[in-house]
């Protein structure tokens, strides 16, 4: 009891009094440090997701006028904070009790939540990879099936080795048979495929020539690796923890956007880039609004094109008309 007692009444003592002060820094520099969110934005506390935004975006294009790191990164924030549901919530219990312990507790569910949507990414990515090397690896199994089976003694080995592993196989059902069949066919082909592999490595020309491979296998494993820890960090980057994007990966979504390879990138002046990096295309809403102004333009073409013309006038007739032609 005596043990007890000082954990009770420390526990009494954080849960009644402003000892939690000392979590409190870091519960206020997640959100917006000494600044209100909702000031920081200009809006109201009833604000909806589309008054976030829309304030969101016009802070930013006033602050273009009067550039400062510092209070581009204090509206980015408030954004991040109030734009998501769960995180605003939190913020909401937070200005109205900003002493409480839940505070605490709110916050690690926030990170464990954001935590189990990177480990959930990751999980789905290795078990696409895994789905896709069974895939790879039955159509090599069959691929090899194929080609050894045509084999002169192959039917002879096969019959050999079912009778020698299973000696009772005349007594089974039909389904077993065909079972047992397909399975001593492939360890059959696997094992010329291993004797015929085992020909060439004897070979000192094709011994270079399987060097060559093994070295572009490599390469090839490299790039997959990079590949997939680049999309684990932009998703945990942009998000997750909902960061800004930098300004290589703006200049990657622009790119993606025009569909422009590297080399015409790379090809253009610095006021073109400039011009096409104004567009802002990272931001969602301006993303859609320029691939509808694309996709209008090009049915403003063909609607003016004389191939439309003609299949409009083929149509009217009967006759069939396919504008690819």
């Amino acid at each position: 009891m005596k043990i007890y007692f000082p954990l009770i009444f420390l526990l009494f003592f954080i849960l009644t009094s402003n000892v939690n002060c000392l979590f409190k820094n870091v519960v206020s520099r997640f959100y917006c440090s000494e600044d209100n969110c909702y000031s920081i934005l200009g809006i109201s506390e009833k604000a909806s997701i589309e008054d976030i935004r829309s304030s969101y975006f016009r802070q930013l294009k006033n602050l273009k006028e009067s550039y400062d790191i510092k209070k581009k990164k204090k509206i980015v924030q408030a954004y991040n904070v109030l734009i998501n549901k769960r995180s605003r919530k939190y913020y909401d219990y937070y200005l109205k009790n900003p002493d409480s312990i839940i505070n605490i507790v709110n916050l690690n569910l926030l990170f464990l939540f954001k935590l189990f949507k990177v480990i959930l990414s990751i999980i789905i990515m290795a078990l696409f990879g895994i789905l896709i090397q069974y895939i790879n690896n039955k159509y090599e199994e069959k691929n090899m099936l194929h080609k050894f089976s045509k084999h002169k003694d192959f039917r002879k080995k096969v019959h050999e080795k079912i009778m020698l592993k299973y000696p009772q196989y005349k007594t089974y059902e039909n389904k077993e048979k065909q079972k047992i069949e397909k399975s001593i066919e492939i360890e059959i082909a696997q094992e010329l495929y291993n004797q015929h592999n085992k020909n060439k490595y004897n070979n000192p020309n094709q011994g270079k020539l399987n060097i060559y491979s093994l070295f572009k296998i490599i390469i090839i494993i490299k790039q997959i690796i990079c590949f997939i820890i680049w999309i684990v960090k932009w998703i945990v980057k942009y998000y997750i923890l909902n960061s800004e994007y930098d300004e290589s990966d703006k200049i990657y979504i622009t790119r993606r956007c025009l569909n422009m390879p590297l080399d015409k990138w790379n090809a253009l002046d610095d006021d073109s880039k400039k011009m096409l990096l104004k567009k802002e295309l990272w931001i969602k809403e301006k993303k859609q609004e320029f691939l509808s102004e694309i996709r209008e333009k090009e049915r403003l073409e063909k609607i003016s094109s004389a191939k439309y013309k003609k299949e409009k006038r083929m149509k009217k007739k009967g006759f069939s008309f396919n504008y690819n032609d």
